[in-house]
């Protein structure tokens, strides 16, 4: 277009359009990589393509497939059963009858979090959950922590919960069949239910046949699911009734009735109650199963989040008006043989004992997923990702089923619980990060160093917030001693700079994701949600010892070391495989001196995890924006709802 300037009429100025790709390339600074394996762990991002070419092919595998009931069933049946069985006696001494309340108080701050997984759901609507989340966002490395995270929330977890299981029957019938560790006998100083250093061959026997209810199909599965999940529901719900008939006093008659502790108490239940929502974020594993998952998940996430805090919120309250005064843990079964209900008693814990083996295999069910996506992006073994007629990852849950009974028989968890509850607020704040990291350009390749490095930094400074807050104003408080002024002056000062940096990002940078798509689900507030999330896990992160630390890093320390050798290894025999001639392949021969092309080599079919797929994987327009934006022959191209920058011509292929 021409355009004549007043006072310039001899002189004409033209306004030549840019192309997208010379745009992109005067646009953004060109990010410095590291070279090797380190350079790949820690630049190399899942790109969108990728993960909506896996969501479509998981749409096109045969098996059966989720709906919005079956998702419900998964959540709330993973997350109410700890959360009426045990936390309510447990919160019922730190906070009265105001428990009730500090359910609702743990749902809000747990509804900070969903909101990243509920976008992020229909952004990247494929298996993985944190995994895909953070290695989409954060980078390969943060991927495979959040993997370590999701081992420890879902497999792990399970397995400890096999052994409480055990250990119930065992004391129920009064038969330990069990072999201490030290030679001694039963309820020993090392050889009890609280420190459980014993081979325990009946919480193995449960593993296996957890996962031989998972090797009979989704279809299969589900339907175990759903009715275990319905009469669990039916059990609480004639726990809540029977114990409403024993109402003694009234909690109600005045503020300290009802909150003997105070606020304080009310917040430190809170903390507690917390993690009785924990497998919430399972469903979000299963998507590749779901129908529809980019409307599903968020509605999913919602409901297992608001019925998991209505179902234990009036168990609390049910509890409270049978024990208005109790001043330590007490449990259902334990009130009702207090009040002299001893058949409900018995009721109770025979439904309980019945119906604990579905927290095992919830926790079983989305770990053969999760490994799959690994196997998938070349980071485990092709064995992982080989599927059956059914959809059923057969190879990867006989592998996960066999280590995992091994775990369950052979470690003890008294020493575990604590570092599982790290692994779930760790793939939390990865969550939440990666939005903020997706939401202004950084989702599937690192183009914004400087928003990556905002990103790290902010995450810093709410730790920093958070530990000097609850150390030297919250912790001090509730154990009526003095504030320590210096660590509250350093979480304020941290808390101030998280606060400066939040308002640079939304006032300085600008959402280069699509915004406008219907279908996706869009967090308000970012990134002061997210942020806030962040804020909150750390507080809860502080709570644990160090030790607690300690175990965690070695246990990551092992995965992540394990995973470098492995990478590392598959590189060195790609580059050694590169070095001999290829052969042709579908019968074609290939001309003296040339070989064939790597298209004919590969078998039709198959997948290729080499480090060359890998990095196609990760940018796969990079030759096609050297061209001006044009997508070059034999490329397929997946275009819905990608971020600016995936593809060459402004997020549109």
């Amino acid at each position: 277009s021409r355009h004549r300037f007043p006072g310039l009429q001899s002189k004409t100025v033209t306004l030549r359009p840019l192309s997208a790709a010379k745009f992109g390339r005067m646009a953004a600074k060109p990010i410095r990589r590291l070279p090797g394996l380190c350079g790949r762990m820690l630049d190399s991002r899942k790109s969108m393509e990728s993960v909506l070419a896996e969501a479509a092919r998981d749409q096109d595998c045969g098996g059966a497939k989720l709906q919005l009931f079956d998702l419900l069933c998964i959540g709330i049946g993973g997350t109410i059963g700890s959360g009426v069985f045990v936390l309510t006696g447990k919160a019922l001494p730190i906070a009265g009858p105001a428990a009730t309340l500090s359910w609702f108080i743990a749902c809000g701050v747990c509804l900070l979090s969903s909101f990243s997984y509920m976008e992020l759901s229909t952004r990247l609507p494929t298996k993985g959950s944190c995994y895909v989340f953070s290695y989409h966002g954060l980078g390969e490395l943060a991927g495979v922590v959040g993997a370590v995270c999701l081992t420890l929330e879902y497999a792990t977890s399970a397995a400890g919960v096999a052994r409480t299981w055990s250990a119930k029957v065992y004391s129920m019938t009064g038969m330990w069949w069990v072999a201490c560790f030290d030679g001694g006998a039963m309820h020993s100083a090392r050889c009890n239910t609280a420190a459980d250093y014993y081979f325990d061959p009946l919480a193995g026997l449960l593993t296996i046949a957890c996962h031989l209810v998972l090797l009979m199909g989704l279809r299969m599965g589900k339907i175990v699911i759903n009715a275990m999940t319905i009469a669990k529901i039916v059990l609480t719900m004639f726990i809540i009734s029977a114990g409403f008939t024993c109402w003694t006093g009234n909690m109600f008659e005045s503020v300290g009735t009802f909150a003997p502790m105070g606020f304080g108490g009310v917040v430190s239940a809170s903390s507690m109650l917390y993690f009785g929502f924990v497998g919430f974020d399972e469903v979000c594993c299963m998507a590749s199963k779901a129908v529809r998952p980019a409307k599903t998940m968020p509605r999913a996430l919602v409901g297992t989040l608001i019925g998991a805090a209505l179902v234990s919120a009036t168990a609390q309250l049910s509890l409270a008006s049978m024990l208005p005064g109790a001043m330590k843990g007490v449990t259902f079964e334990e009130a009702f043989a207090q009040s002299g209900r001893r058949v409900v008693s018995h009721i109770v814990h025979v439904g309980e004992l019945l119906l604990l083996p579905l927290v095992c295999l919830l926790g079983y069910l989305p770990q053969p997923e999760l490994m799959a996506a690994m196997a998938e992006d070349g980071l485990l073994p092709s064995a992982f990702s080989k599927q059956d007629s059914n959809g059923t990852y057969f190879r990867g849950t006989c592998i996960i089923g066999a280590v995992s009974t091994l775990l369950a028989a052979g470690v003890p968890f008294a020493v575990l619980w604590d570092m599982i509850s790290i692994g779930v607020l760790v793939s939390f704040n990865l969550t939440n990060a990666s939005l903020i990291n997706v939401r202004y350009g950084n989702g599937g390749k690192l183009r914004h160093a400087r928003v990556d490095h905002a990103v790290w930094l902010l995450m810093a400074m709410c730790c920093m917030s958070a530990c000097g807050l609850n150390f030297g104003l919250v912790d001090p408080l509730l154990q009526g001693e003095g504030i320590r002024v210096v660590l509250l002056v350093f979480g304020a000062l941290c808390g101030m700079l998280a606060l400066a940096l939040l308002v640079w990002m939304r006032c300085v940078l600008t959402p280069t994701c699509d915004m406008d798509d219907p279908e996706v689900f869009k967090t308000r507030m970012v990134p002061f949600i997210p942020a806030a999330a962040m804020f909150f896990n750390f507080y809860l992160l502080s709570a644990f010892q160090a030790i607690n630390f300690l175990y965690f890093a070695i246990f990551l320390a092992l995965f992540v070391s394990g995973y470098a050798m492995y990478v590392f290894a598959k590189r060195a025999k790609s580059d050694s495989d590169s070095c001999l001639p290829k052969k042709a392949a579908h019968g074609e021969r290939s001309v003296a001196g040339t070989p064939p092309n790597d298209e004919d080599t590969q078998v039709a079919g198959e997948k290729d995890t080499s480090d060359d797929a890998h990095d196609a994987r990760e940018e796969p327009f990079a030759d096609a924006a050297g061209a001006g934006g044009a997508v070059g022959s034999g490329t397929a191209v997946v275009p819905p709802r990608p971020c600016a920058g995936d593809s060459a011509d402004s997020g549109r292929a």
